[in-house]
């Protein structure tokens, strides 16, 4: 059966005030009744009394009371005060103004409700009557650019609202709720509203945090300089069974072999269900008849990416969740009744993506997820408040209020499980603020008499211990200016606050990301010259050299009296890949490692929960569910190894593959999905097996052509140094230094070994090229004519040259593939590099470690015997 909502069930039923939210109470009514006397008194200065000792501070953590505190304060006030008074009631968001609205109409039923937007008829105004809105529905730069701030044919503006009313005599007041984030960057413009359109003779400021630069920002730009102040500490709170004992942040560490292999989104949510359902269980235990809440917060989408709020959908109905207990609110799929999620017992969990500002009463929720990157204190405070609150079918059990007192159970603390480790830091800080509160009443309305000073307004403070202090809280006149100066150069204390004085510049720190792109051997493709046809496309010798032959250059011919082969073998991929996929499937194998990944489907992670209120830390370990989106989009670049073969197809043939294997080894075939999961798994971990495959196939059917000469000449720069061995005679220009220095090494060896030497020219249609198991070509750096102990086409042996590692870029997978795949003719490239000492080293293959590797120092000799 669904329970009423709070809302609906508060109607019939008044909740009493706690002892702390009566004493509150009564301080504010005391204030601002002590406020209306002195006002009352000496109407001439009601402003400088206002600002003076009108103001209050109501601070208390999160789940308090505090609306209903203030709410009780101005019904209470109802008919008591000299004047009548209309309150404004400023929240921050138009969701809290709802809120709002919904727990004063239910818990202060006689105060009056207005909407500011259309119902703004001095006339019909009684007293106590409360207007609630944002500030972003009357603070502008202009009045015109508000709507409850223009004139119509039926309604005059907020503005003229309130001058008819302090005309007609009445006082105004201004409840302030969530001032911490009320305000922001629009701190002016609610600061000039305040002063110049409102200036209410009562102010209460409610906040949850113990200091906030925006409130304290809009407290200056706003002349407000003395406030009175009531303080809730959490310890009161927690006595009065409002809020939690606890709060538990559980974040998580994955095993590095399991860490491409799990979301610790899914993890978190995973973690979270699994607490939730506890706390359901210790509900039902304890014969509590109420749905606990599970609140998910998800980050927004990326670019590109799916919703997060589907994928945590999709995952939780994997865990046996129905769909028909969630309920979701994004920007993307806002709910219109958002606020009433919360109170809705039909649904167990909402995931909700709103600012981490977005406060929302939640009091059914034990348990939070967080996934969102947000790290600071104003998100841990929001956190916090969500899950702090003490539902009123349980206060019974809290372990202050049950008789005798109890000890603190599961259901004592909430839980908050984070995707994001760092973001402990802000719930920890968070907390550090709210422990900070501490109980007490601070008045400024005994020490405050009001004086005549030269004919202007001012205000004495704490006459009776011989110190005052001239404050400046009027609209500047020349008068007052005058008589605070004068008073000011008299010894007293000034303190200024001035409306119109410049706010102190924002400072934000910007993140800057740089990204480094290493496009190393990627195929950069050239539009095609018209009349071109479609194939293999590069440029012809003629059109090299007439391209590299500047006016002024050499041209170096091609040498006659060496002997090696005008024609040089390329590889090309083939007219039509049809096959291709099918034979790689079919080539991959599949051993008892592979078999195994089918079954496996867990992963471990270390879990610490911490008490952000108490020292208590526990660390444990424990198995996960392996991530199939996190496995999926992990292995996505493994399956893209080759830009001819469709992954769509591959990962098909690839299932259909293990199916068959298992079933003819005899083993159970699970579901597709697992099968899926498990051919992911294999892309990740052994992605070797499906490169050795493609290049199996792709050595059976790439096509070499020998159809283009080597260029007749070479052109380059005047006076280029001699070489013995090169087919043009020169050391090309185009060289770096380690190509240069090797080329040296090849020209100077003098036991006939090498008898030419030529270097190669990438995406040239002369140049050899070697296939990848990408689908790219590679062009080594050198084609050596070696003697003919080598068994080559023509004994032609090809080198690659490196740097030595130090940047990393040695050790690429892109490497890895060129060590591996060999020329159909010319066999492997050599891969070589040299170290800090000048010593030449070769690079070589190690299966065991699935990776080329530092092999041994290389000789010339290596030309003759290396595959």
């Amino acid at each position: 059966m669904t329970a009423p909502s709070m809302t609906a069930a508060s109607r019939f039923t008044l909740l009493p005030l706690k002892p702390f939210q009566n004493r509150d109470r009564e301080a504010l009514a005391r204030i601002i009744a002590d406020t209306a006397s002195k006002i009352e008194a000496d109407p001439a200065r009601r402003r400088d009394v206002a600002l003076a000792q009108g103001v209050t501070l109501l601070r208390a953590p999160t789940g308090s009371g505090k609306t209903l505190t203030m709410g009780r304060a101005l019904e209470g006030l109802i008919g008591t005060l000299p004047r009548r008074t209309c309150w404004f009631w400023f929240a921050p968001y138009s969701g809290l103004v709802a809120q709002t609205r919904d727990a004063l109409k239910a818990q202060c039923p006689t105060l009056r409700l207005r909407d500011l937007q259309t119902d703004r008829v001095p006339e019909t105004t009684r007293d106590g009557d409360v207007f609630v809105a944002t500030w972003a529905s009357v603070a502008s730069a202009t009045k015109e650019g508000k709507r409850a701030r223009r004139e119509s044919e039926t309604l005059p503006s907020v503005d003229r609202l309130i001058v008819a009313l302090r005309a007609d005599g009445w006082t105004i007041g201004a409840v302030i709720d969530e001032a911490h984030v009320n305000f922001g960057t629009s701190a002016k413009q609610a600061a000039g509203f305040y002063l110049d359109v409102l200036q209410p003779d009562f102010t209460i400021l409610a906040t949850a945090t113990p200091k906030d630069d925006e409130l304290e920002r809009f407290e200056r730009l706003a002349g407000i300089t003395r406030v009175n102040r009531v303080e809730v500490s959490r310890e009161e709170a927690v006595r009065a069974g409002l809020n939690k004992v606890g709060v538990k942040a559980v974040h998580f560490r994955p095993d590095p072999k399991d860490a491409n292999l799990l979301d610790m989104g899914e993890v978190a949510v995973f973690f979270g269900l699994a607490r939730h359902n506890a706390i359901k269980k210790s509900l039902a235990e304890a014969g509590i008849d109420l749905t606990p809440l599970m609140l998910i917060q998800v980050e927004n989408a990326a670019k590109g990416e799916p919703d997060p709020a589907d994928r945590m959908r999709d995952f939780l109905k994997a865990q046996g969740v129905s769909a028909d207990t969630i309920a979701v609110h994004t920007s993307g799929e806002p709910d219109p009744m958002f606020h009433a999620l919360a109170y809705d017992e039909e649904k167990e969990i909402l995931i909700f993506k709103v600012a981490a500002a977005t406060g929302f009463d939640a009091p059914r929720a034990w348990t939070l997820v967080s996934l969102r990157t947000s790290t600071g204190p104003e998100f841990g405070r929001q956190i916090l408040g969500r899950i702090m609150r003490v539902h009123g079918r349980i206060q019974h059990l809290h372990p202050w209020t049950s008789t005798p007192p109890g000890e603190a159970g599961p259901l004592d603390y909430g839980y908050v499980f984070l995707a994001n480790p760092a973001a402990q830091l802000g719930i920890a800080s968070a907390a550090s603020e709210i422990t900070a509160l501490h109980d007490g009443i601070a008045t400024v309305t005994d020490t405050v008499a009001v004086i005549q000073v030269s004919g202007g307004r001012a205000v004495l403070v704490n006459p009776q211990d011989g110190f005052a202090e001239m404050l400046e809280l009027s609209p500047a006149v020349a008068s007052v200016a005058d008589a605070v100066e004068g008073a000011a150069s008299g010894g007293s204390s000034l303190e200024r606050a001035d409306a119109d004085e410049p706010a102190a510049p924002l400072r934000s720190a910007a993140l800057r990301i740089q990204r480094y792109f290493d496009l190393g051997d990627t195929l950069v493709r050239r539009p095609r010259p018209d009349g071109m046809p479609a194939g293999d496309f590069t440029l012809t010798a003629p059109e090299v050299a007439a391209r590299r032959t500047p006016p002024g250059q050499t041209v170096y011919p091609l040498r006659t009296d060496l002997d090696f082969p005008r024609f040089l073998a390329r590889e090309v991929m083939p007219r039509t890949m049809e096959g291709l996929v099918a034979g790689i499937a079919d080539r991959v194998k599949i051993d008892a490692e592979v078999i195994a990944m089918v079954n496996r489907t867990r992963g471990k992670v270390t879990v610490t929960e911490e008490d952000v209120f108490g020292i208590d830390r526990t660390s444990r370990r424990e198995t996960v569910p392996l991530s199939g989106w996190r496995i999926g989009q992990q292995a996505q670049m493994s399956f893209r190894f080759n830009d001819a073969i469709d992954e769509r197809d591959l990962k098909p043939a690839l299932i259909a593959r293990l199916r068959r294997e298992l079933e003819e080894r005899g083993h159970d075939v699970p579901e597709e999905r697992d099968l899926r999961r498990a051919v992911d798994l294999l892309a990740l971990a052994r992605p070797d097996l499906l490169h050795d495959a493609c290049r199996a196939c792709l050595a059976q059917v790439v096509e070499v052509r020998q159809d283009e000469p080597i260029p007749e000449r070479y052109a380059g720069p005047d006076l280029l140094e001699r070489a013995a061995k090169n087919v043009y005679g020169v050391f090309p220009a185009s060289m770096n230094e380690e190509e240069l220095a090797f080329a040296r090494l090849l020209d100077e060896d003098g036991a006939g070994t090498v008898r030419w030497w030529l270097r190669n020219e990438s995406g040239t249609r002369w140049a050899v090229s070697i296939i990848l198991p990408t689908g790219r070509r590679h062009y080594p750096d050198f084609v050596v004519g070696v003697d003919a102990r080598r068994r080559s086409e023509d004994s032609i042996a090809l080198v690659e040259v490196k740097d030595d590692g130090r940047t990393g870029r040695l050790f690429s997978m892109t490497n890895t593939d060129k060590v591996r795949t060999e020329h159909s003719r010319y066999r492997s490239a050599l891969m070589v590099f040299r170290d800090e000492r000048g010593e030449w080293f070769n690079v070589v293959y190690r299966p065991d470690i699935r990776r080329h590797h530092v092999g041994g120092r290389f000789t010339i000799e290596d030309l003759v015997w290396t595959n």
